[in-house]
């Protein structure tokens, strides 16, 4: 996934609210982690310090985390347990110290849905279960028997753990099963016993679900996360002309805090593109029409040094802006230097994926003719999860928004293709479309009964939306939209 970009000593991985956080000992911290970069989002103060040892974390379904820490700060045994909170805003937290888990070191802690407190002990490798009122361990059983891939017992020595349960098994009977990882080995356990079972399709006498060892070690926590996914860069090409032909795209960011985007208007290293836009220019307007930036040349950005640093410089020719955007609707305007023409491309990409603010919707304006003067929209979706996008085509609709009725495409029709050039789904008609009930439902069904919308699950990758007109004669301005319906995790 990514690098957390700092040495942290992390103790066990929990889930709270959609966000994910480990137990930093070096710093006395929890640490939230992006699940998407892989990046540290922030360094969270409970209270405790000088905890020492590999310990564990678990969070109850209610909000509050628990803490096992085997040594204090002299290096005594104590198996400290505490309990915390973190403030919504995820800037402070308090703790406090329940008790002790006894003679038991705690390596790994998870809570099942029933609110029951399980771990396992670092010594002996035993499956306990914790009284989150007074610290008190409870032996269920040896997670036993841990074979290897020859079906030779595993020692337990002071293992390294971490664990996590899945989700009701309905081929066991429906019980919340724990995935343990011991040693770098992944077992499937039973809650109730501590036995280990066969995974399915594992070699004969062996026991491990998956062997972490070739990749990674020291695998100290485990989570399940609902996935999480965003539209992390989205684009059109078009046909850039004058007056109300030159390049028109929009976009909204929700949530807070303001997002960084780089913006692109790129022409000439489109070398397969006849007739391709020699030296664009990029405008950015906010909701109430106020110019905030415009570039030509993305050699004079002053920009130009961290736009590098992201992968994302253009041409020297071709325009590109950084800036932090706060929630709000903004318009990227692509035009030719000094009046010219040709086929431009205007991207927006999110350079703060994973934040709590996103890209929801992008829309591009530009006139459809024959040939190499389709507009396309691109869309890439980051993450690990699918996200459920409205495309849009629109035409007529365009001629209550300003335009003269005869300038706008008709008729137009969408189709929606993989990374591969397989088309995935097409509409030329919004009322044919299965989906049309649900984007009604959702306010997004076109003016026009000839305008064009569908809904794509689109899983992680990237995507192209062609809009053309009905006919191979067909010409006008017409605009490709994307909403995504996506709700996020509060952070992702």
């Amino acid at each position: 996934v990514g690098s957390l970009g700092d040495t942290v000593f992390a103790t066990g991985l929990g889930v709270s609210g959609g966000r994910l956080f480990a137990f930093d000992q070096v710093n006395d911290r929890i640490r939230e982690i992006n699940k998407i970069s892989g990046k540290l989002v922030s360094s969270i103060d409970i209270g405790v310090g000088n905890l020492t040892g590999e310990g564990a974390l678990a969070f109850r379904a209610d909000g509050v985390g628990f803490l096992a820490s085997p040594l204090n700060a002299n290096n005594e045994p104590v198996n400290d347990f505490y309990m915390f909170t973190i403030t919504p805003g995820g800037t402070a937290g308090a703790s406090v110290r329940i008790g002790s888990t006894g003679d038991v070191a705690i390596d790994a802690m998870a809570f099942n849905s029933q609110g029951t407190l399980y771990a396992i002990g670092q010594a002996d490798g035993t499956l306990y279960t914790i009284d989150t009122t007074t610290g008190a361990a409870t032996a269920v059983g040896p997670v036993a028997p841990l074979l290897d891939a020859n079906g030779v017992t595993v020692p337990k020595n002071s293992p390294i753990a971490g664990m996590t349960f899945g989700t009701p098994n309905p081929d066991m009977g429906n019980v919340e099963e724990i995935y343990a990882s011991i040693d770098d080995r992944l077992y499937i356990v039973n809650p109730a016993t501590g036995a280990a079972r066969l995974s399915p399709g594992a070699p004969a006498g062996q026991n491990i679900a998956l062997n972490f060892g070739p990749f990674i070690s020291s695998v100290s926590g485990l989570a399940f996360s609902p996935g999480s996914g965003t539209l992390g860069n989205m684009g059109g090409r078009l046909a850039v002309g004058t007056d109300e032909r030159v390049g028109i795209s929009g976009f909204i960011i929700r949530g807070t805090p303001a997002k960084r985007v780089v913006l692109r208007g790129i022409g000439p290293s489109m070398t397969n593109v006849p007739g391709r836009l020699a030296d664009p220019v990029l405008e950015l307007f906010n909701a109430q029409g106020q110019l905030i930036v415009r570039n030509d040349d993305f050699s004079a950005s002053p920009e130009r040094a961290e736009i590098q640093a992201l992968g994302l410089a253009p041409n020297p020719k071709e325009s590109a802006i950084l800036r932090t955007l706060a929630e709000g609707t903004y318009t990227v305007i692509l035009s030719g230097a000094n009046r010219t023409t040709g086929i431009g491309l205007v991207e927006v990409y999110d350079v703060d994926v994973g934040s709590n603010s996103r890209l929801v919707n992008l829309s591009t304006r530009g006139f459809v003719d024959h040939g190499n003067s389709a507009l396309i929209g691109g869309i890439a979706v980051s993450g690990s999860a699918s996200q459920r996008v409205v495309v849009r085509a629109l035409g007529p609709d365009l001629a209550n928004r300003g335009l003269p009725a005869a300038s706008v495409l008709a008729d137009p029709n969408l189709e929606v293709f993989d990374s591969n050039g397989t088309s995935i789904k097409t509409n030329d008609t919004f009322t044919s479309d299965p989906d049309a009930a649900e984007i009604s439902m959702r306010g997004l069904a076109p003016a026009n009964p000839r305008e064009a919308a569908t809904i794509v699950n689109f899983a992680p990758g990237i995507y192209t939306v062609v809009v053309r007109g009905a006919t191979s004669t067909s010409s006008g301005v017409a605009l490709v939209e994307t909403y995504n319906l996506t709700t996020p995790a509060p952070t992702q």
